[in-house]
């Protein structure tokens, strides 16, 4: 699965508002002489948050909120990995359903949740069809509890650079009209407000770039646990239809 188009469009304006800020900065100094422009004072990166301005207030509750949910999706499919094939091989050595049970009882993991269920219900004397639908809606609930909160980091990637990009736009707009206020006489008023105002695109992209990270690597580890478990679950099916004594 692919998100590199979507992604690469928010980022293209950006680049083009930054090296447009940075040609009209580059320039601006050329326009006097060396002997009339003023010595630059350059600002610490602490005075330039502090005016970043409330897009960069709002990226700071975006960033805790993107924080949370990377720890808690880590922690969560740490949980939830298993080896099916390991499943697989206790459920053989146990001689009933009985032991399979007990054998795979306190083993954690979406897979082990599947496989209990799939036993269970063999061992209660369902038949293989409703076996494999009750299967079905198990893995369908799994499905859905591995996909939670990723949605919501996918909507932290895509909306922190949009915020920066805003905050940004504010920003050099509120800088032009200073200088359409004031003029061109101290350039150095223009550059700096351009300065604070690419701060803001800066956190956006500070905080989309690891939740992007975390939002792939989530998905693959969940695309890994469903393949691991359908293909344990299909010869744990094949099991219990040819062996109708262990249940």
């Amino acid at each position: 699965m692919s998100f590199a188009p979507r992604h690469s469009r928010q980022v293209a304006p950006m680049i083009v508002l930054t090296a447009l800020t940075f040609a009209l900065v580059a320039a601006a100094p050329h326009s006097y002489s060396q002997e009339t422009a003023p010595q630059v004072q350059t600002k610490s990166a602490f005075e330039m948050v502090r005016h970043g301005g409330v897009a960069l207030v709002v990226l700071g509750v975006c960033s805790i909120v993107t924080l949370t949910l990377i720890i808690e999706r880590f922690i969560f499919y740490r949980h939830a990995a298993g080896s099916a094939e390991e499943l697989i091989t206790k459920i053989k050595q146990a001689s009933g359903a009985a032991q399979a049970l007990s054998a795979i009882q306190d083993v954690p993991g979406v897979a082990a949740r599947v496989f209990r269920l799939a036993i269970q219900s063999a061992r209660d004397g369902y038949s293989p069809e409703q076996i494999e639908q009750l299967v079905q809606g198990e893995v369908t609930k799994e499905l859905i509890t591995m996909e939670k909160y990723l949605p919501q980091l996918d909507t932290m990637v895509t909306m922190c650079p949009l915020i920066g990009l805003a905050g940004t736009t504010l920003g050099m707009i509120h800088s032009f009209s200073i200088v359409a206020a004031i003029g061109m006489s101290d350039p150095t008023k223009l550059a700096g407000g351009i300065s604070e105002a690419l701060v803001n695109t800066a956190a956006g992209l500070l905080v989309a770039i690891p939740a992007l990270f975390c939002y792939n690597y989530f998905t693959g580890r969940k695309e890994a646990i469903l393949m691991d478990m359908e293909k344990g679950l299909s010869e744990l099916l094949v099991i219990l239809k040819s062996s109708p004594t262990r249940r």
